[in-house]
């Protein structure tokens, strides 16, 4: 993956008791070889940062019984619910995630470049995608993807970069994908997840294969 450019978009999503930011970065196109698989794109602090006391919300209870005759409700007794009783409801607290949990690693599928051939009897322009035309669509349609993200990471604290690495055929497909995530992520479900929210992608057809790449930060 060549050097990147900041893209602008940013979205923040509070997740669970933790919040957490997803922001997506350019360039998204290799058109030469790819990095070896075993590079680490970011790795998250072992001992993850400092955990965050879980919040505590106050609710009324209600009071018991009706009072149709508009007289002054009468607080229950040791059993019952007076009117100003209240009840205190506690947030998720975060997992305890170990090393192991946080260790980045690839799964998914090879995502060599293909070798491109030349169709000189068709006529017809044969050419990968341009950042431009990569840009537009991840812009656009890369919604699904990052809710995966969001999903896997839900009540931890994970950080780091989440790398999405897919061949786009000349018809617009991914065809294949791979990414590099946290096992604790992997582990829950995130490989099929993403794969599925990949295939709802659209890439213009340009007549040849194409390497993406999407890094997606998680902070």
């Amino acid at each position: 993956m060549s050097g990147s450019l900041g893209l602008g978009l940013v979205i923040g999503l509070s997740v669970g008791a933790g919040g957490m930011y997803l922001a997506l970065r350019q360039p998204w196109a290799s058109h030469g070889t790819p990095p070896a698989d075993a590079g680490v794109v970011a790795a998250a602090p072992a001992d993850g940062g400092v955990k965050k006391s879980p919040k505590k919300r106050v609710k009324r209870r209600p009071p018991v019984g009706g009072n149709s005759g508009g007289g002054n409700i009468v607080a229950g007794g040791e059993d019952g619910w007076g009117s100003a009783d209240y009840v205190e409801e506690t947030e998720p607290q975060l997992v305890a995630l170990t090393p192991a949990d946080r260790a980045l690693e690839w799964r998914g599928d090879d995502t060599s470049p293909p070798k491109q051939t030349i169709d000189m009897t068709s006529g017809k322009e044969s050419r990968p995608l341009d950042d431009g035309e990569i840009r537009a669509v991840i812009e656009s349609q890369s919604g699904g993807v990052q809710s995966c993200v969001v999903q896997g990471a839900t009540n931890t604290n994970l950080s780091g970069t989440i790398t999405v690495r897919m061949i786009v055929d000349g018809s617009g497909h991914v065809t294949k994908s791979k990414l590099q995530a946290p096992h604790y992520m992997h582990e829950h479900g995130l490989l099929s997840c993403v794969k599925g929210a990949l295939t709802r992608m659209h890439f213009p057809s340009t007549g040849a294969a194409t390497l993406v790449t999407m890094p997606i930060n998680l902070t």
